[in-house]
């Protein structure tokens, strides 16, 4: 009895089916990203914590999307794995010592630069001071009023995060796109927090 030499083509039709209103989001995100990557704090300045899962939310136009991330950093490393929410793993960042950078284990080829990725990443999870030190000497610059963030590259304000630990939403001008970031053990959507009453 011979062996059908490729059993699994049906099964790859299907996952890229599955994975590609995922892509093309990601592709959405990255259609105006015109100044250049900001300055990075060092990942040493960030304190350690155990990986934390949380649901994102993209918003763009009528588009609306739902992705994994899984976040976990110490004092030489931070990693960030984008998962869709059947668990299929779409990319990895990593960020340390050496910069940042996406690991060869990606579903597809990401239409925007690891730096871009980590400096939005930055701009939540580090102390507003790290941010400034970080900026100074650059064209990029941090306001910050109440739980809000402002971010700007010369004149042109780039995005605006607010919220908190419950719930952060990043408005970037640059992408055109809202997006909700909302601890993944918040399962109850009608009382999700970054939810308007």
């Amino acid at each position: 009895m011979t062996r059908d030499p490729m059993p699994s083509r049906p099964s790859r039709r299907l996952q890229w089916a599955r994975l590609l209103p995922y892509l093309l989001l990601l592709e959405l995100t990255a259609c105006a990203l015109a100044p250049p990557s900001p300055p990075l704090p060092p990942v040493a300045t960030l304190p350690t914590a155990a990986p934390e899962a949380y649901r994102l939310t993209f918003e763009r136009d009528d588009q609306h999307r739902e992705l994994i991330a899984v976040l976990r950093h110490d004092h030489q490393a931070l990693r960030l794995a984008l998962l869709s929410p059947q668990g299929q793993r779409l990319l990895t960042l990593v960020q340390d010592a050496d910069g940042a950078r996406f690991l060869p284990d990606a579903a597809f080829e990401p239409p925007f630069s690891a730096d871009w990725l980590a400096s939005r990443l930055s701009w939540g999870l580090w102390p507003a001071d790290r941010l400034r030190a970080a900026f100074a000497g650059s064209d990029w610059r941090l306001e910050t009023r109440d739980q809000t963030r402002v971010i700007h590259h010369g004149d042109r304000r780039v995005a605006r995060l607010e919220g908190d630990t419950e719930c952060r939403v990043l408005h970037d001008r640059e992408g055109g796109y809202r997006l909700s970031i909302v601890p993944l053990d918040t399962q109850d959507q009608a009382r999700d927090p970054c939810r308007a009453p």
